[in-house]
């Protein structure tokens, strides 16, 4: 009878302690009962938990390795997580790795049930900082933020006898030795006509006649854009070619705060420029064209100046990131690409994009076809190898690459190879990627070229830039000829070419280096590989 009792009761406990409730307000803070905003319960033995607004509905379902009774803040989640609006439609969906990181993509939802934001991660990491984030009438923009909390996004950070740049505390500061001055500035401006930049700035170290403020569009110290504030004026203009145009010189602004941060704010709708300060409007310009990429902060004089935040937002204004329809009455010629980072970057022939006004590059996107806009970052003409950047606002960075580079780039004569690329894709064989395959006829090219090899992949125009693949899914080269009289002959930059290039990009990219299919058949490999695969079009 007493073993009994005991099983029962043991029984009875566990029950109770899933169906314990934990109270909290709307901050996520532990509270009374008679304050609660929603409370929380464990509903079963492998850390599911679901929590509930007052009046019933839905706040929360998903799994909490662990689960803080006194902050929610300080829960560590997994897998597939849902928070619920009280109206019980979806308000964000999130992803969590087994360590409880962030994981793929995450969805914010308006209350209406329209997406508002989303975000990718990998391994807890917003994927190069940047989100996209949409208004309930459809807008869309995608968003840089820069909080500032460690050095992430790899701001240019040294002491030397002229200025000092440090990152502390979630702020960057900055201190000019010298009355030159000091600045530091990140790659972070699209080329979009639409777009909005905010920052925060505390000028209690600034010395009266100093300036301190954004300079955006920069290409270089003669072709900028800028917006500077004193302790109590303002000043904005632009330099081109090196001559400097000034449209408001030390204007008098009572809105600026000499011993506080101020929030700097530029907003530009493709006709006009508007300059706030503190959320009060200063001044407005027709727009001015950003020379370059480059947005950072200044700080002119021997000062110190603060700042704790950089956010670059670019509305999308135009139709670039479409299903594919766009007009293709003006495109010059086609080729093949492959895609070599998550950030966007693509391989292809120098010869495919040399006599380009504007690049276009199709893909395939969860599924479907899309168009988006990208940019010549890298060439090497003698080689005939270049390397493409996706601009298009509306692009989503992937969250991996599933296949690798081969770590010694390579090749046996007799080894199968294979490619996937466009032939002909404006001239009858259609825009649906085409698979050829052969194997290698010899470890140099055409007159025994070193940079090259021959296979005897059967390609036409419009296969130039493809990748060429081995039998484990590795990219090993990339098309680039073939002999036109002569069967089954072609030729392939090898890959110790392209990683050449590669490192001279002017940022460090992550190549592919993790094989995940390299275990499927060649069936299931090519479906993978379809999603890297591009066809470009000139225009």
């Amino acid at each position: 009878m007493f073993k009994f009792f005991s099983f029962f009761l043991l029984i009875s406990l566990t029950h109770v302690s899933f169906a314990q409730k934990v109270f909290f307000d709307r901050l996520g803070k532990s509270c009374p009962e008679n304050q609660t905003y929603y409370y929380r319960e464990k509903i079963s033995d492998d850390n599911t938990y679901k929590s509930y607004y007052i009046n019933g509905t839905l706040y929360f379902e998903g799994k909490l390795i662990k689960a803080s009774t006194t902050d929610e803040n300080q829960n560590t989640y997994q897998g597939i997580c849902k928070w619920y609006h009280k109206n019980s439609k979806l308000k964000s969906t999130r992803t969590f790795n087994d360590q409880g990181l962030e994981e793929g993509t995450s969805v914010y939802y308006f209350e209406s049930g329209k997406v508002w934001k989303e975000l990718s991660y990998e391994n807890g990491k917003l994927i190069e900082n940047r989100f996209r984030e949409y208004s309930e009438d459809g807008q869309q923009a995608t968003i840089f933020e820069e909080n500032f909390n460690g050095n992430t996004n790899d701001w240019d950070l040294y002491h030397s006898d002229k200025s000092y740049a440090a990152i502390s505390s979630g702020k960057l500061e900055l201190v000019s030795f010298t009355n030159g001055g000091t600045s530091r500035f990140k790659s972070i401006m699209g080329d979009g006509g639409s777009f909005a930049i905010e920052t925060e700035i505390d000028l209690k170290n600034l010395k009266n006649t100093d300036k301190s403020g954004i300079v955006y569009g920069f290409k270089d110290w003669q072709n900028y854009n800028f917006f500077y504030i004193t302790q109590s004026s303002f000043y904005i203009g632009f330099v081109f070619e090196g001559i400097s145009v000034i449209r408001a010189e030390g204007m008098f602004s009572p809105a600026i705060q000499p011993e506080k941060s101020n929030t700097l704010k530029i907003i530009s709708n493709g006709e006009k420029n508007l300059f706030s300060i503190n959320g009060e409007l200063q001044f407005s310009t027709d727009r001015t064209r950003n020379y370059g990429s480059n947005l950072g902060i200044m700080v002119s004089g021997k000062s110190k100046i603060t700042s704790d935040k950089i956010i670059y937002k670019e509305f999308k204004s135009d139709n670039s990131f479409s299903s594919g329809t766009t007009s293709e009455s003006d495109v010059k010629a086609s080729g093949s690409g492959i895609i070599i980072s998550k950030a966007g970057y693509i391989l292809t022939n120098y010869h495919v994009v040399e006599n380009a006004n504007s690049i276009l590059i199709e893909l395939l996107i969860q599924d479907q076809q899309k168009v988006v806009k990208a940019k010549l970052i890298q060439k090497d003409s003698e080689n005939d190898l270049a390397i493409l950047k996706i601009t298009d606002e509306a692009f989503t960075p992937f969250n991996s690459m599933k296949y690798s580079f081969k770590e010694n780039g390579s090749v046996d004569v007799g080894a199968s190879v294979f490619t996937i690329g466009f032939p002909f894709a404006l001239n009858g064989m259609g825009k649906e990627a085409k698979f050829t395959d052969g194997k290698v006829s010899a470890k140099t090219g055409y007159n025994g070229a070193l940079n090259t090899f021959q296979t005897s992949i059967p390609v036409q125009p419009g296969n130039s830039g493809g990748g060429v693949f081995n039998e484990k899914g590795e990219l090993v080269g990339v098309i680039n000829a073939k002999i036109a009289d002569a069967d089954n002959v072609s030729y392939a930059v090898k890959l110790n070419y392209i990683k050449n290039l590669i490192e001279v990009l002017p940022e460090t990219i992550e190549i592919p280096s993790k094989n995940e299919i390299q275990e499927l058949t060649l069936e299931e490999k090519i479906k993978q590989l379809l999603n890297y695969v591009v066809l470009i079009k000139i225009k």
